[in-house]
């Protein structure tokens, strides 16, 4: 059941998402059994999830949990042993959507005081981040931004070679602290009171 599990969960994102919203599904963690010929009791999962909305991002939860229990359902599984889905307030977090207002607020601070060719408009990504929760009823602006931290050369060097660089998680990651300390304070405090103006 698990293993059905694990494959029929893919579908949440293929057949309940719409094609034009980014969404993610993950089973990073399983663990169940003693012994190889034993049919374990119990079967436990870490799941984890990426959207670039909240409506998706339920949509999602909603999608693990009737795939959760119609798979046990097919396998014959009686009502008091159906499976526990459990959403994790501390370790579940909402989409970071930056204002886009702020944002432009700020990359304008950010320019003026670095300079054009040190400040990056990304493309959104799916990280895991719970600043999103500051904004999430929409009453408080927010804006998330990065600073790069890698050795510039490094970088330069790697992006000519198509290679990525190690990222935060990363065992290879190697920030620079110089001068990735000083730029990140300059920003920080100019971002600060460009807004307490």
């Amino acid at each position: 059941m698990a293993g059905q599990f694990i494959t029929e969960v893919q579908t949440v994102v293929s057949r309940s998402v719409p094609p034009q919203q980014p969404a993610v599904v993950t089973v990073g963690d399983i663990h169940g059994g003693t012994k190889r010929n034993i049919i374990p009791e119990e079967v436990k999962m870490e799941l984890t999830t990426r959207s670039y909305s909240e409506e998706v991002r339920q949509t999602i939860i909603k999608g693990v949990e009737r795939t959760a229990r119609g798979v046990a359902i097919a396998a014959g599984v009686s009502e008091d042993r159906m499976p526990v889905v459990t959403v994790l307030d501390n370790e579940s977090t909402p989409p970071m959507i930056n204002d886009v207002g702020l944002s432009a607020r700020l990359q304008k601070v950010f320019v003026t005081k670095l300079g054009a060719e040190h400040v990056i408009e990304l493309k959104p990504i799916m990280g895991s981040e719970d600043f999103g929760i500051f904004s999430m009823d929409g009453k408080i602006p927010s804006v998330i931004f990065w600073l790069g931290a890698d050795d510039p050369a490094v970088f330069a060097e790697n992006k000519r070679k198509g290679v990525a660089m190690p990222s935060l998680h990363s065992p290879l990651f190697a920030p620079l602290p110089e001068p990735t300390l000083r730029t990140g304070i300059t920003a920080m405090t100019d971002a600060a009171l460009e807004l307490l103006k």
